[in-house]
């Protein structure tokens, strides 16, 4: 079996049949013979000997064999990180800045400094972009690479699943959006944000835009979807429920615990 570094002990089960309803699939393990169902995490738990999670830990393997599989998961997450974008910063600003200036610190590095090293410091034959390029093809060009970036995360939606989450909210410009996000135990990412102005936003309307999201991402992935526990949201989660039967509706849970409080 081709090694996954987002998932490497698949190697030690054999797949037997995807089964229905995000990552689960039926695998039997390659050291007890047994048969069991379930995504990805049930096989690290049953691997590894977690105990609590739902699956029966294996009786074969041994601490040789934990040994080897800790080393595998080490060199995957090795693999992983060593593939991920590499930051070079420009070298920080010596001039005295603060917020009320517009400074904006993101990380740690000040990117008025970046931005007054470009200007005072022209690299020969060097002519930046110009407006018109940074908002046509240099735009482009940089929405090409993130979609690159984001495919091993949208590619683990079929084997691990995901859940769709959305949230409402107002932008600077007093627009009402609502926001959606994609999020698996690989990371988060973001689908799409929807203006509603003008829009009556009621069950139909919101139960439609969740239907829309689940239908992009590909609704076998989709195991959940988590909005507030608005009313107008758990009528449309209901609505949802009764479309999609191997989908189901939460509550976000810090909307449900603030009423609470």
């Amino acid at each position: 079996m081709e090694e996954d570094d987002h998932a490497p002990l698949w190697c030690y089960v054999t797949k037997l049949e995807k089964m229905g309803g995000g990552g689960n699939t039926r695998f039997k393990c390659n050291y007890c013979q047994q048969e069991y169902r379930g995504s990805y995490f049930r096989v690290k738990a049953h691997l590894l000997k977690l105990s609590g999670n739902g699956i029966r830990v294996c009786p074969k393997v041994t601490p040789q064999h934990l040994a080897e599989m800790q080393r595998k998961i080490e060199e995957a997450e090795k693999r992983l990180k060593m593939a991920m974008p590499k930051k070079i910063p420009l070298p920080p600003s010596t001039q005295s800045t603060s917020t009320s200036s517009g400074t904006l610190d993101i990380g740690g590095f000040r990117m008025e400094g970046a931005f007054q090293f470009a200007a005072n410091n022209p690299i020969p034959g060097y002519v930046p972009p110009g407006y018109n390029l940074l908002r046509t093809t240099l735009l482009q060009k940089e929405r090409a690479n993130v979609e690159r970036l984001l495919e091993p995360t949208r590619a683990s939606w079929k084997e691990k699943g995901l859940s769709i989450v959305s949230d409402g909210w107002t932008d600077s410009q007093r627009r009402p959006l609502i926001n959606f996000m994609g999020a698996s135990e690989v990371g988060a990412v973001f689908l799409k944000a929807v203006n509603c102005e003008g829009e009556h936003k009621d069950k139909f309307f919101i139960s439609n835009l969740i239907s829309q999201a689940i239908e992009e991402v590909g609704h076998q992935n989709v195991i959940q979807v988590i909005t507030d526990n608005a009313p107008v949201c758990s009528a449309a989660g209901l609505l949802i429920e009764s479309k999609y039967p191997n989908i189901f509706w939460t509550p976000c849970v810090v909307h449900t615990m603030n009423p609470a409080l």
